[in-house]
């Protein structure tokens, strides 16, 4: 089992390696295997960029982001601007997002909402707005259809857990009730639980996905 100390060296040790941030501008402090990360970064994908990081390093529980986005002037965009740079792209998306989702931005902050067909779609929504210039959080409200689904199949799903080659599901139950899913137990890393959040999603049927999987570090 790790430190805290030894956790804290590992996770500055990965930021150090990305090009995508000085790693000055961030810092670390690790409790209980919990990362809380601080400080600041120029655009909101890096500060999701360095969360995504940080969760692949092994012993990590948990993951509080507290990054600030900051903006130069000469970059900054109004609200005004991103909603329709926003509205822009998915009008051109090739997942036919369209003019189905709505867009509300407040101080930089986008919350997205509406419903899609399929979690793929509502992925794609979260990551243009992302990925927009002038950003700085996106809350995802973005609902799934459920009008003539097939309930999910939690043999198949099961299945399609145990029989990936990256994930061990020796402490992994899953409960499934018409076309929810809820995934229960732990695994060793934040990587697992991901990745099976991931599978849980691709079962056919699903159209919401509670992932209470815990990250024991007793595991490692």
């Amino acid at each position: 089992m790790k430190s805290d100390e030894m956790l804290q060296n590992d996770v500055l040790g990965v930021l150090q390696t990305e090009a995508f941030t000085a790693i000055p501008e961030i810092n670390v402090t690790v409790c209980h295997g919990t990362v809380t990360l601080t400080g600041k970064v120029d655009n909101y994908s890096k500060k999701v960029q360095a969360e995504n990081v940080v969760k692949n390093v092994a012993g990590i529980k948990d993951v509080v982001n507290e990054i600030d986005v900051m903006k130069r002037s000469w970059k900054q965009n109004n609200d005004i601007d991103i909603t329709s740079g926003l509205l822009s792209a998915f009008s051109w998306n090739w997942n036919t997002l369209n003019n189905v989702v709505k867009v509300d931005v407040i101080n930089g902050w986008v919350t997205l909402s509406g419903e899609l067909a399929w979690n793929y779609q509502r992925d794609a929504a979260k990551t243009a707005a992302t990925n927009l210039i002038g950003v700085k959080g996106v809350t995802n409200l973005i609902t799934l259809k459920s009008d003539g689904r097939i309930e999910v199949n939690k043999s198949t799903l099961e299945r399609a857990l145990k029989n990936h080659m990256a994930l061990d599901v020796t402490n992994i139950t899953t409960e499934v009730s018409g076309c929810d899913v809820i995934l229960k137990g732990s695994v060793d890393t934040w990587y697992q639980k991901e990745l099976a959040g991931r599978i849980a999603w691709k079962a056919p049927g699903v159209i919401k996905v509670t992932n209470e999987l815990i990250v024991d570090e007793g595991q490692i």
